[in-house]
């Protein structure tokens, strides 16, 4: 019950008029408890004695006491009497009378309990208040003592003599008279008092009057110790001062070494027996019995307890015949024996009170641990057993939850666990799970990377296959809904991740169609989609829990390459799980066995860049406090009594857990650390454990002791770590029968030597160090030859069975072997073969950089000659490990590859993916030139070559051909056109997809358009091949914007998606809706029709097709033009440049920057980036200008940037100079989406200009302006009326100003604005008001202008434009004056 002092105020007036605790002695306090607690069972007294509820209140008044005494003794200053100190304990010292008084303490002792009816009183009282005391409980929470609601009160010292050794009898007077109003005792309430109600007690004045003070204070611990005795054996003994007090403070040698020989003969009876049947175990009421019936033992104990009643295992003998725990009675002997000190021999004798106050309090806070006896039975026969407790990490786990919090609540953070091996890590981590629990909750995921285990991704996929197996059998509504949302939302595609994670199979039921092969050559990347439906499945299951989701990876250190871009992709990507602070990530890492290019600090160092906090959390060795809690803890012994045993093993080991712990498992092996019968907890041999010899570090400790394991169990244990920190059983057992070695049985003894683990299906080191050293015990010139041997084995098998997991394992363990293990070339062949179709079933789960490895791993068990010999598999090789490298961005070892295919190739034919590889090496690097070189020069040898001069007449020709072969063919007879099956048109139409690419890079707009007339008129004759849609929208996009012909490019449009839906792969299609979505956008209104961009996105994405990144890009941009809100249009910015910076495009990077500035300048925001060096895939780096004037069509976009940022914010210099530009290059410019907003701005610019220049000039300017608003208004005619109109009729305005025809101006003003809201153009309404406000007020109308300004100023404001609108307010306030 919580103290009244800390309550609400009104708890505190509620309970103001309740009378104090009741006092009584302690015999009378004994007697009512026992009585108490007898008439509510059937049990004896001396089974009440040891019963919770008589200990938990004899532990409260016990307490009390000491804590009383412990004031007292931090005013008489012992700790500080050092000279005194050393003067006791002196072994030259004659040994100390003791000097004791008439009375035991028991009789200066007062307990106090609560009435009942006040108890009853005070209990409904709280009911009433309960809800008052929700603040204070909290404060209480730090007052949980277990005499909180009595104070003692204490001996005040206050004489300023320095010699505190005298206490002052008027003082304790004034004691004795502070307590007179508590010591009131009405004999007529004694039957009402609520004995188990206990509150505290005191020890009365004259308990101390008159002691003498000179024993620095043991004479107190001693005599309270005896007033202990009484009370924890109910009165049972009362072991009084004259019983125990007049002997001598040292037993003679003799009587010492009879009590030696008797605790000798019982530890050598405990040592010896053969099962739990003839041990002392924790039961009382057996304890006593055995004890009993063996008449000797309890003889001889009774003989020796009245002998030598001072020594420490005899005197409370009887209290451990009664059947109290062990530790109480040696709390109570260490007290008796405190006046002994070292000179008696008493290693446990108490030195000050406080030390028995702070025992007492561990009792009442942990009696499971401090109170319960050991199980001698089970401590004997299975030994020392450590728990999971976490020890000396409390800061470091108070940092992890912080960083957790903030991760879920406020900002995106990752924390790694960094520390030596051994150090607790993963313990920490362990702590942490347990701790988020049962805070509320979380879905923890957690894997492990190991050195060498086979099975690529194996860490990740195997955390998120353990959450697909839980929720499957555990939750199966969650599961439902993960299952929709996974097929609304990726549909088919999440197929693949099957592969990863067998589980995820359950989740998405039987109804879910996996025919769809995971067939990588039906994406364009296919590590790109492998990392966007990872971040999907993360994102989907945070959303489908209330709960967070944690992610945990151990042993980082080992953390592949393909693990990295995954985490990376989700941490950087914005998904809403990361957005919605619903996923956190931590690891844990040996960081000093990295360097600084290891692969996890670059993800540690990209995710920082992108915004993501990162918080090292650096573990080192444990304090000694921290060892004394561990070994206190886990031999369930106080941490006054383990402190020894804890310096010598911090000492030894420096602090290190896994060390210390293996310490103390050698200790109990070699019999210094064992369960002791007489003493019947843990004692162990500190002069020979100061003497063992330990090495230095963990490691070689280890090592050395694994030589007294059995040698089949050392054999099996090496085989085992060959394949890491754990292995499936069902793999060790064919190892087994194709080795013909006994494994499973000898692993079992080492799961009983406590140096492995088994559990689901699988058998595991209990530590890393304990595989490392299993692992060196092979001789290292003989580890290759261990690696090719099992993996041979398994090798064969996997292709005899089919079994794709044991082929990974196989092939791994026979490249941990190396070429140096092969021993004939026949064996290399079989092995390159192996590694083949191991780098084939990575690539089905899309981790290349496994296949790679795998790949060059075969290539390099390839001898001399083998393109002549083995021709067929080494081409396969080569091409297979070029297109990994492609995708790794390994371009030095991609050159190398292709320059051998080209080389070695027999036919133009096996030619074809080096050159496809090189085409895309040479436009990523720059020179697109030559790429479009060796296009044409591929087209030739295909007898699809372009015309070599490509002319409007030449246009014209395949225009009207295609025109003409297209017109006698129906829509649904193109849809059911047949599939190309002809290679070399499969590669033509392959080229001159990558043809058309290439020439966008570079603006060569006149020989784009014939291409996609090539690809279809190759497609009306051949079949359809995966480009034909494309070709199809690419086709309907010209007739729509260069020939006008806006109906009939928009039926091609629509065409091309429904025949994207008829052709089997998906790697196309994010490029095949981009395309489409260009026509559409001309024709559908602005607003919804560049949502579509956002979809085609996504669609790429789930193939990992680059036009993911150009899509959103145009979709951000458009979002900025088409007058979305400027807080919308940023996010999506800012989500693009996230995502080109992560995938190196830079060309996307360049061309985004520009108009993100602008939103941010129109917003008011300064935190645009700057201009830096961007890093391409290549590792070449560039400044943003350089790229953007590298190519002059994205030069033609970045000059419309700053032309139209520069009209907004009326910068007439720098909109003329960017205008200038952008018209230098216009001949460039390709059709893009922007394309009629740059009609627009330009055409704006050029009337602008116009008014301000010279006459020639003039002329010039205005022309441009002309231009630009006929073709706006032949879009507007055409095209869509909803998109055009507002824009048409401004042109018109801006042109009518510039020939002075002010009233026609005026009244297109006014039809802009009015155009601009009803087709939703708020920023176009913003800046036709603008202009029309520019128009009065140079034509000399200032009234008539601040009208429009006020318009335009609340548009902009309504845009979130607002530092624009800002710029308005000086045409305002200057009409105002």
């Amino acid at each position: 019950m919580m103290s009244n002092r800390h309550g609400s105020k009104s708890k505190q007036s509620a309970t103001a008029t309740a009378s104090p605790p009741e006092p009584m002695s302690m015999k009378q306090w004994t007697v009512g408890a026992i009585d108490s607690l007898i008439s509510r069972s059937d049990g004896g007294k001396d089974k009440i004695v040891c019963s919770r509820e008589y200990l938990s209140c004899a532990l409260k008044i016990a307490h009390s006491l000491a804590n009383q005494l412990s004031t007292v003794e931090e005013e008489r200053g012992y700790k500080e009497k050092s000279p005194s100190h050393h003067n006791i304990n002196n072994t030259n010292s004659p040994p100390i009378m003791i000097e004791t008084l008439d009375k035991s303490w028991s009789e200066y002792i007062s307990v106090y309990c609560m009435t009942k009816t006040k108890a009853i009183q005070e209990e409904k009282n709280n009911e009433i208040n309960m809800h008052n005391d929700a603040s204070n409980n909290e404060s209480d929470k730090g007052h949980t003592s277990v005499d909180a609601d009595f104070e003692p009160l204490l001996y005040n010292n206050n004489n300023n003599n320095n010699n505190s050794d005298n206490s002052d009898p008027s003082e304790l007077q004034n004691l004795a008279q502070q307590l007179s109003s508590l010591l009131e005792n009405d004999d007529n309430n004694k039957k009402s008092v609520a004995y188990l109600d206990v509150r505290g007690a005191i020890l009365n004045e004259g308990a101390v009057h008159g002691r003498p003070l000179s024993d620095n204070g043991k004479l107190e611990i001693r005599t309270l110790g005896i007033a202990f005795y009484e009370l924890f054996s109910g009165g049972y003994f009362t072991a009084g001062a004259r019983a125990l007090g007049h002997h001598t403070a040292a037993a003679s040698s003799d009587e010492r070494a009879v009590n030696a020989a008797i605790m000798e003969s019982i530890d050598a009876i405990a040592i010896g027996v053969g099962g739990d049947d003839q041990l002392l175990d924790n039961n009382p009421t057996k304890r006593r019995s055995l004890q009993h019936s063996n008449t000797n033992l309890y003889n001889l104990s009774q003989k020796t307890a009245i002998r030598t009643p001072s020594t420490a295992s005899i005197s409370v003998e009887p209290l451990k015949l009664l059947g109290l725990p062990t530790a109480l009675c040696d709390l109570i002997s260490n007290m008796i024996d405190s006046v002994i000190g070292s000179h008696g021999g008493i290693g446990e004798a108490y030195e000050f009170v406080s030390e028995v106050r702070d025992d007492l309090k561990l009792m009442i806070d942990c009696p499971n641990l401090y109170l319960q006896d050991v199980d001698l039975a089970k401590a004997t026969n299975v030994g020392l057993q450590f728990g999971r407790s976490l020890y000396g990490r409390e800061a470091e786990l108070q940092t992890l939850k912080e960083c957790y919090q903030r991760s879920i609540s406020s900002e995106c953070e990752v924390a790694m666990i960094c520390g030596a091996s051994g150090i607790g890590k993963s313990k920490l981590s362990q702590e942490f799970s347990r701790s988020v629990n049962e805070d509320g909750g979380s879905i923890y995921l957690s894997g492990r990377f190991d050195r060498l285990e086979s099975q690529p991704l194996h860490a990740i996929s195997s955390a998120f296959d353990k959450y697909c197996a839980w929720v499957t059998v555990g939750d199966q509504s969650t599961a439902e809904k993960v299952s929709t949302a996974l097929k609304e939302n990726i549909g088919q595609e999440i197929a693949c991740l099957v592969t990863a994670m067998p589980n995820l199979a359950n989740i998405l039921g039987d109804d879910f169609n996996f025919s769809q092969s995971n067939n990588n050559d039906t994406v364009v990347d296919a590590q790109k989609r492998l990392r966007y439906l990872f971040c999907q499945f993360v994102d989907i299951i945070s959303r489908c829990h209330e709960e967070p989701l944690i992610l945990f990876l151990d042993d980082c250190q080992w953390i592949d390459s393909a693990s990295v871009a995954i985490l990376n992709q989700i941490f950087i990507m914005s998904g809403s799980a990361i957005k919605n602070h619903r996923f956190f990530f931590f690891g844990a890492c040996r960081d000093d066995e990295m360097s600084e290019s290891h692969p996890l600090n670059f993800m540690l160092t990209t995710v920082n860049t992108f915004g993501t906090k990162t918080t090292k959390i650096q573990l080192s060795s444990m304090s000694k406090g921290a060892v004394n809690k561990m070994v206190s803890t886990e031999l369930s012994l106080l941490p006054r009594i383990t402190r020894s045993l804890a310096n010598i093993l911090h000492h030894k080991t420096k602090g290190s857990p896994l060390f210390v712990k293996q310490v103390m498992m050698e200790l109990y092996k070699q019999r210094l650390l064992y369960p002791s019968l007489s003493h019947r907890r843990w004692v162990w041999e500190t002069n020979k454990i100061l003497d063992m010899k330990i090495p230095e570090n963990v490691a070689t400790f280890i090592t050395n002791s694994f030589d007294r394991l059995p040698s089949e169990v050392l054999s099996a244990l090496v085989v085992l770590s060959c394949f890491g920190a754990s292995a499936d059983i069902s793999l060790i057992e064919v190892l087994e029968r194709e080795i013909g070695q006994p494994l499973i049985s000898p692993l079992d003894d080492a799961v009983a030597h406590s140096v492995l683990g088994k559990r689901n299906g699988e058998f595991y080191f209990m530590h890393d160090k304990l595989q490392e050293a299993a692992y060196c015990k092979m001789k290292p010139e003989e580890r290759c030859l261990h690696h090719n041997r099992y993996g041979l084995a398994l090798g064969f098998v996997a292709a005899r069975e089919r079994d794709d997991r044991l082929l990974l394992t196989g092939v791994a363990q026979i490249n941990h072997g190396g070429p140096k293990a092969i021993i004939d070339e026949e064996q290399a062949v079989v092995v390159a073969n192996l590694n083949l179709d191991a780098g084939k079933k990575a690539m089905n789960i899309s981790d290349f950089f496994s296949a790679h490895s795998f790949f060059d791993h075969g290539i390099s068990n390839l001898r001399r000659g083998h393109w002549n010999d083995y021709y067929d598999l080494s081409l396969e090789l080569f091409n297979l490990a070029a297109k990994c490298a492609l995708m790794n961005a390994e371009h030095d070892g991609l050159k190398m590859l292709t320059n051998q295919i080209m080389h070695n190739a027999k036919c133009l034919e096996d030619k074809f993916q080096a050159i496809s590889i090189t085409v895309t090496l040479l436009n990523g690097s720059g020179n697109v030139p030559a790429a479009v070189d060796l296009i044409n020069n591929t087209l030739s040898s295909l007898d699809e070559e372009l015309p070599s001069a490509v002319t409007p007449l030449v246009i014209k020709q395949y225009l009207d051909k295609t025109k003409t072969k297209l017109a006698i063919i129906s829509d649904d007879i193109l849809l059911s056109y047949p599939t190309m099956i002809n290679p070399s048109k499969i590669l033509a139409v392959e080229f001159l997809d990558k043809l058309y690419g290439s020439l966008t890079l570079i603006g060569e707009r006149a020989a784009i358009p014939i291409i996609p007339l090539k690809v279809i008129q190759i497609s009306l004759t051949y079949g359809m091949s995966p480009h034909s849609p494309s070709a199809f929208a690419q086709y309907g996009s010209y007739l729509a914007l260069i020939g006008g012909e806006f109906e009939e490019g928009y039926r091609y449009a629509k065409f091309a998606l429904s025949l994207m839906k008829k052709i089997p792969t998906r790697a196309h299609d994010g490029n095949i809706m981009f395309h489409s979505n260009l026509t559409k956008l001309y024709v559908e209104p602005a607003q919804s029709s560049i949502e579509c961009y956002l979809d085609s996105c996504k669609v790429a994405m789930k193939s990992g097709n680059p036009y993911a990144v150009v899509s959103s890009l145009v979709h951000s941009t458009l979002c900025l033009w088409s007058g979305k809100e400027l807080n919308v249009a940023v996010a999506a910015m800012k989500d693009t440049m996230k995502e080109s910076k992560y995938h190196k495009n830079v060309v996307v990077l360049a061309l985004m920057r520009p108009t993100f500035r602008i939103a941010l300048r129109l917003m008011g925001q300064s935190d645009a980036p700057q201009q830096d060096n961007l890093p391409n895939a290549f590792g070449e780096t560039f400044k943003e200008d350089n790229i953007t004037e590298k190519y002059a069509a994205h030069l033609h976009t970045i000059m419309f940037a700053k032309l139209s940022e520069s009209l907004i914010f009326r910068e007439f210099n720098e909109a003329r100079d960017a205008a200038d530009k952008y018209f230098s290059v216009d001949r460039f410019a390709s059709l893009t989406p922007l394309m009629f907003f740059k009609r627009f701005y330009s055409g704006l610019v050029s009337f602008w200009v116009a008014r301000e220049m010279n006459e020639s000039e003039s002329n010039k300017w205005f022309k441009r302006g002309v231009e630009r608003k006929d073709e706006i208004e032949k879009m507007s005619v055409s095209a869509s009326t909803w998109n055009f109109q507002n824009k048409a009729y401004l042109l018109r305005a801006e042109e009518q100003f510039c020939s002075r025809n002010f009233e026609m101006a005026e009244t297109l003003y006014d039809a802009a604005i009015s155009s601009s809201k009803s087709h939703k153009f708020v920023n176009e309404e913003a800046l036709a008001n603008e202009l029309a406000g520019h128009f009065f007020l140079e034509t000399g109308r200032r009234n008539r202008s601040v009208h429009y300004f006020s318009q335009a100023f609340e548009k902009y404001n309504e845009w979130g434009a607002v530092a624009k609108a800002n710029t308005l307010k000086e045409y305002l306030d200057e009409s105002e004056r």
